[in-house]
């Protein structure tokens, strides 16, 4: 038997033999706040990867090289759904101090406190009535339970284009003259103006001989008459390189979903009835009847009522002890005016 309680205001109502019911609810609602999202504004698994492919389809020109990246950039994380309880939960969960009786209240046994009282001008006498132990047919109670709560986590993606350089060989052909070889006597002059010759063909680097550069021209191997003086032909390598990335777009992208679960503290506002060993207060009930003789509002013949088993309803009580300790605002008269009791 469940024997923690709260009495409400709702509960102290007049009944003979069952309390009126209680309003009771029909949903649980939290009492903690909505958690926070778990993680929050994080790269989660999934974007980086569709950023990724939404990069890739911009390579479409076939010749590779060019480098295509997609970088995540974060979007809000809003609620999406709950929280929602994904477990179960029942009376035995209420935490303590938290539980109270709803719906219909079945006293168990009721019985009247003390004596008939006299109230106000009326002929009747009263009397407290208390339930000892009933059953509620519904109760309410906050309870600690697992609740799921999805977030939307919302991503873009910045698309970044590197553009890819190849590999480049640069030649330089040879700079510089042809100056004569050596001590050729008489024949010196002519040589000389043919090494000029020679020098004079060098002078468009778009339409160089093929010779152009070589150490020695003119005349035989074994006795050149021209040597080259200058810088020789070479090649100026280059590695191919892709520039720096360089954004080219945005791309918005579906949020992802992300669910949590929190235990957090809840209300039932509409749980299972219980049994009770309490005594509640039911309220002011007549307990001594005594219809009024015509034309006057002197007491008749007296009956009991509401469960009364004294021996308290009979004119003389009605005219001593039922005034006991119950002021008369109405001195004089039979016609008590009086202070209710509750």
């Amino acid at each position: 038997m469940i024997s923690t309680f709260r009495v409400s205001a709702s509960a102290i109502v007049a009944l003979a033999v069952s309390v009126a019911p209680i309003p009771a609810f029909a949903a649980v609602t939290l009492v903690d706040p909505t958690p926070a999202a778990d993680p929050g504004q994080v790269v989660l698994p999934g974007m980086q990867a569709t950023c990724d492919a939404a990069a890739l389809a911009h390579d479409t020109d076939g010749a590779g090289g060019d480098v295509w990246t997609g970088q995540v950039v974060l979007g809000p994380v809003t609620l999406a759904a709950g929280p929602v309880e994904t477990g179960t939960h029942s009376i035995t969960d209420a935490i303590a101090g938290t539980l109270v009786g709803a719906g219909t209240f079945t006293p168990a046994h009721t019985e009247i406190l003390g004596d008939p009282y006299r109230n106000g001008g009326s002929v009747n006498m009263f009397g407290i009535k208390q339930a000892v132990g009933g059953h509620y047919s519904a109760s309410t109670y906050d309870f600690m339970g697992t609740f799921k709560t999805t977030y939307s986590h919302a991503f873009s993606c910045d698309i970044l284009k590197a553009v890819y350089h190849p590999a480049v060989d640069i030649f330089h052909p040879a700079v510089g003259i042809y100056v004569i070889a050596g001590d050729f006597g008489d024949s010196e002059d002519a040589i000389r103006g043919n090494c000029a010759a020679f020098t004079a063909q060098g002078s468009d680097p778009t339409n160089l001989p093929t010779w152009w550069g070589d150490p020695f021209h003119g005349g035989s191997d074994d006795n050149p008459h021209c040597k080259f003086q200058g810088t020789p032909a070479y090649t100026e390598h280059h590695d191919a390189y892709n520039d720096p990335p360089v954004l080219v777009g945005n791309e918005a992208q579906t949020a992802i979903n992300v669910d949590q679960t929190n235990v957090l503290r809840a209300h039932e506002d509409a749980g299972e009835g219980f049994d009770t060993s309490a005594t509640l207060i039911i309220g002011q009930v007549v307990v001594c009847i005594s219809p009024s003789k015509t034309g006057t509002k002197l007491p008749g013949a007296w009956s009991k009522q509401n469960g009364y088993t004294g021996n308290k309803c009979t004119t003389d009580w009605y005219n001593g002890g039922a005034t006991v300790g119950v002021p008369n605002l109405n001195d004089g008269s039979h016609n008590w005016v009086t202070v209710p009791v509750i």
